[in-house]
C-alpha cells in the first residue's frame, strides 16, 4: 500500500484550499475543463449545508476508485488538460474539478500501483492492489484483504462522503459509519438488460448486492437501464439517482461521411467473445457474400484476438476484414470518420452498462447496430437497428437490410445528426449528476 507525500491535515480548511491548478487548458482543446461540472455559484456552501458542516469546515470526499488510471488522469488535469487517453471525458477528471469547485478536499483509493507525480493538498491518493482469483473461496479471502485495509484507511480519513462503485465489497459497506453519506457511481448493470436473473445463485447474488445498495443514499448511473435496475436494487428512492450523458469534447464533432451506401462496418471495443465478435464476423460473411463492397474492421484487444485472427484467415472475405488493434482517442475519431457503420453486438451473457463507442460513433454522424442487451440503444434511439441478442440470422438481416436500403441508413444518419447534442450539453455530465448526488 502506498500513499503520496502530499498528506495534509484533516483540519484543513477551505481557506487554504481556494489556489487554482497550475497551467492552462492546452490551445488545440476548445473545451473548458471547469464547464464540464455544471453546478450553481453557492454550491460550495449548499453542500456544507447539507452535510450539516459550518461554513468554514471543508468537506472530506472518499472515492474508491476502482482499477482505472487515477493518478495519471489527476497529472493531466493539474496541468489543464483533458487526458487524452479516452474518447469521451474522464470520470476522474470530472471528479478532480468538482472537489475543486465545492473547495472540498478528497481521499482516491485505487488499485493501481502507480501514484501522480504531482502534489496537491486537497487531493491524497492511496494504492490498495485488489486480487480477483478464480474460485469462490480464493476470491472472498481476497475481498476481505482489499476490504479491511480500505475501511482502515477510510477510518482514519473520516470522509463526509463516500463515494463508491457498484463493486465495492460488502464488508467494506456494512464499516461506514452511519453519518457518513454513500454515494454511488454506476458503471456497470447488474444483469443484461431486459432480461432478470433467474437461477438460485444469481437471485443469491442479486439479494447479498441489493442489502449493500440499499445503504446508499443517492447516485450516478451511465445510462437509465442502470439507474432502473439500481432503485429496484435500492427498494425506492428514485429521485435521488441519476443518469448521466457521457460528454464528447468539441473538436470531435464532425460532418457525417456523406457516402452512398453501406460499405466500412467498425467494431470499437475489447476483443472477447461476449462482446460478439464472432457473431459479427458470422453476420458479415453471410452479409458479404452478397455485397461485394463491404468491409469490416475490428479495433481493439483482448484475450479473444488470437482466435478472431485465426477464423478471419480461415474466411473466404479475409481481404474485406482488417484489424487495426488498440486505438487511442485520436486514433479512435479518425477510424470513426471513415465509417458508416458502427457493430455493437453484445452477448446476453454480458450485463452491458452502456457501451460508450455508439457515443463517439454519434459524434460523427455514424448509426450502430446494437443487440437488444446494450443500453446505449436508449440514447440514439431512432438511429440505431437492434436486434435480439445472440442472433446471429437476426444480425446478418439487419446488415442486410441497411446494405440493401441506402434511404434506411441515410435516416438513421440524419435522425443521429438532430439528436447528438446531448452529448455535449454539459449539465448531463456525470460531475454535474454527481453534485446532485452529493446534496440529494
Amino acid at each position: 500500500m502506498q500513499k503520496t507525500f502530499a498528506e495534509h491535515p484533516l483540519g484543513l480548511t477551505g481557506d487554504h484550499i481556494t489556489q487554482l491548478r497550475p497551467g492552462t487548458p492546452d490551445v488545440a482543446d476548445e473545451d473548458n475543463i471547469s464547464d464540464f461540472v455544471a453546478i450553481p455559484d453557492d454550491a460550495a456552501q449548499s453542500l456544507r449545508t447539507r452535510l450539516g458542516l459550518q461554513p468554514s469546515q471543508t468537506p472530506r470526499v472518499a472515492f474508491i476508485a476502482g482499477p482505472g488510471d487515477v493518478a495519471g488522469t489527476f497529472d493531466h488535469w493539474i496541468e489543464g488538460r483533458f487526458d487524452p487517453r479516452t474518447p469521451v471525458v474522464a470520470y476522474s477528471t470530472m471528479f478532480y474539478t468538482l472537489i475543486e469547485k465545492l473547495q472540498a478536499m478528497a481521499l482516491l483509493i485505487a488499485e493501481p500501483e502507480n501514484l501522480p507525480k504531482h502534489r496537491d493538498p486537497r487531493f491524497r491518493f492511496v494504492s490498495i492492489p485488489r486480487a480477483r482469483p478464480s474460485g469462490s473461496l480464493s476470491y472472498r479471502k481476497a475481498s476481505f484483504t482489499f476490504s479491511r485495509k480500505v475501511v482502515r484507511e477510510l477510518h482514519e480519513y473520516q470522509p463526509h462522503v463516500l463515494l463508491m462503485g457498484v463493486d465495492t465489497p460488502w464488508w467494506v459497506v456494512s464499516s461506514i459509519p452511519r453519518n457518513t453519506k454513500i454515494v454511488l457511481t454506476a458503471h456497470n448493470n447488474f444483469w443484461p438488460m431486459g432480461l432478470e436473473p433467474k437461477s438460485i445463485k444469481d437471485r443469491l447474488k442479486r439479494r447479498m448486492t441489493s442489502l449493500s445498495i440499499r445503504r446508499v443514499e443517492a447516485g450516478v448511473c451511465t445510462s437509465e437501464e442502470t439507474r432502473r435496475q439500481v432503485v429496484e436494487l435500492a427498494g425506492g428512492k428514485a429521485e435521488r439517482f441519476y443518469a448521466e450523458v457521457p460528454q464528447l469534447l468539441s473538436k470531435f464533432l464532425a460532418s457525417p461521411r456523406q457516402s452512398d451506401q453501406l460499405r466500412d462496418i467498425l467494431f470499437l471495443g475489447r476483443l472477447q467473445e461476449e462482446k460478439g465478435i464472432f457473431d459479427l464476423l458470422a453476420a458479415f460473411e453471410n452479409t458479404a457474400a452478397r455485397y461485394p463492397h463491404i468491409t469490416l474492421a475490428f479495433a481493439g484487444a483482448g484475450e479473444a484476438e488470437a482466435e478472431l485472427r485465426r477464423r478471419i484467415a480461415a474466411s473466404s472475405f479475409s481481404g474485406r476484414i482488417r484489424m487495426l488493434g488498440q486505438l487511442n482517442a485520436d486514433d479512435v475519431h479518425q477510424q470513426l470518420a471513415q465509417t458508416d457503420l458502427l457493430a455493437c453486438p453484445t452477448r446476453s451473457t454480458f450485463p452491458e452498462g452502456l457501451a460508450l463507442v455508439v457515443v463517439e460513433a454519434a459524434a460523427h454522424g455514424v448509426p450502430s447496430i446494437l443487440s437488444s442487451v446494450v443500453p446505449a440503444k436508449e440514447l440514439v434511439a431512432g438511429a440505431c437497428i437492434e436486434f435480439p441478442a445472440d442472433d446471429v440470422r437476426a444480425f446478418s438481416s439487419a446488415l442486410n437490410l441497411l446494405a440493401s436500403d441506402t434511404r434506411k441508413l441515410h435516416e438513421l444518419r440524419t435522425t443521429l445528426i438532430q439528436d447528438r447534442q446531448k452529448f455535449f450539453d454539459r449539465s448531463l455530465s456525470w460531475g454535474t449528476k454527481l453534485y446532485s448526488a452529493f446534496v440529494a
